[in-house]
């Protein structure tokens, strides 16, 4: 058996080796493999969605290289949520770092919201144009312009990814839903689909540092909590509501909840 500080800084070495590998993997698809994949023919709708499928593909193999290596145990060919028909929009807490490619992994052929400092990173700034992703600009309209842009691509039939809290939750905790997500749903009238992650032990968490590892290998699962439609005008209460869901869930490791499912109202 390794001894634990053996263990620790093994890991410590691969976290690092990881954050190589995302790096260094996005500016190589940034540069050389998504520009060939998009001068592909076809229409600006398609050539997005190939380029989003091959990253999705890319962030699986991403997953592979920290489950092997022991830095965090995640398959995302293992998670199974019920997806309705046709678009959507993906809700989700936000306790680690690679959350965002967790999910892509398991579902490429969706839209993030991603913040404005991503889109200006010469890493993988160029990634997230092609593969069309919408980007979530600072300043007094700056929400606005987002749930345009994801109504636009749900209006096309591309699913969004956003996570209501906008930035990565406080250790076992979670903090304030924004209403943005529901009232893109209300606007494109998609239903939302509300995940909720779990990392135990927590690791790369907001504040620290990427070496920050903990002392065992911890493991990130996601587990489906809701599907419902939010009624114009309703997404305040959309948000609250499920605030108070994620409040009830959140910090407790390894606890399983039962799922509470809103109802889909039905349209028309």
């Amino acid at each position: 058996m390794i001894p634990t500080f053996l263990d620790r800084a093994r890991r410590t070495l691969f976290t690092g080796s990881a954050f190589l590998f995302f790096f260094s993997g996005g500016a190589l698809l940034s540069y050389f493999v998504l520009p060939l994949v998009h001068a592909w023919p076809g229409t600006a709708f398609q050539r997005a969605r190939r380029c989003r499928l091959l990253v999705g593909r890319a962030w699986v193999l991403f997953h592979d290289y920290m489950r092997v290596t022991a830095i965090l145990r995640y398959d995302p060919r293992l998670t199974r949520l019920e997806i309705p028909p046709g678009p959507f929009v993906l809700v989700a807490n936000h306790p680690t770092l690679v959350d965002v490619t967790a999910l892509v992994a398991t579902f490429p052929d969706i839209a993030i919201v991603a913040k404005a400092a991503m889109f200006r990173s010469p890493l993988v700034g160029r990634l997230l144009r092609l593969c069309d992703h919408i980007r979530s600009d600072d300043g007094p309209f700056g929400g606005a312009a987002v749930v345009s842009a994801a109504v636009e691509r749900l209006a096309r039939g591309t699913p969004v990814l956003i996570f209501p809290e906008g930035t990565r939750s406080p250790r076992h905790a979670l903090g304030t839903l924004r209403t943005g997500a529901f009232e893109m749903a209300a606007r494109a009238g998609v239903p939302v689909v509300a995940a909720l992650l779990r990392c135990e032990p927590p690791t790369l968490m907001r504040g620290d540092p990427w070496y920050a590892i903990p002392e065992r290998t911890a493991d990130l699962t996601v587990e489906q909590l809701a599907t419902f439609r939010v009624a114009p005008g309703e997404a305040p209460t959309a948000a609250g509501r499920l605030q108070a869901q994620y409040g009830s869930l959140v910090g407790q490791p390894g606890r399983r909840e039962t799922a509470v499912t809103y109802p889909i109202r039905q349209e028309g």
